[in-house]
């Protein structure tokens, strides 16, 4: 299993499938992650805790604890945190485990969501 530590929180994955894993992302008040999509993958995100604006290339919406956000392949998404919070992200597909940076494909500074 892959753990990852930066300013922003922990990335750890906590089971890894064939295709398919469950990841918990912790994020500090103010960090962004994403700003990338997935050509051959489906994002399910789990609010734990804390809140988050989510934004992807239909919109934005605030979400909550106890709320699920998708992001369907080829959906363009990023997270700000509000405040110290916490995600599950169940992914089906390719970018799985050890395969993540096979199916992540980053924006580039033009075309970032935050």
């Amino acid at each position: 299993m892959k753990t990852f530590t930066d300013e922003r929180g922990i990335i750890e994955d906590l089971k890894v499938g064939k295709d398919w894993s469950v990841t918990y992302i912790s994020f500090k008040k103010g960090a962004v992650r994403g700003n990338h999509y997935h050509k051959e993958t489906t994002q399910v995100d789990t609010i734990l805790s804390g809140s988050f604006l989510c934004k992807t290339d239909r919109g934005s919406q605030e979400v909550f604890k106890n709320q699920i956000v998708s992001h369907l392949p080829n959906e363009h998404h990023a997270y700000l945190a509000l405040e110290d919070s916490e995600m599950v992200s169940m992914c089906f597909g390719k970018r799985i485990g050890e395969n993540y940076e096979e199916d992540t494909f980053r924006l580039t500074e033009k075309e970032k969501l935050l």
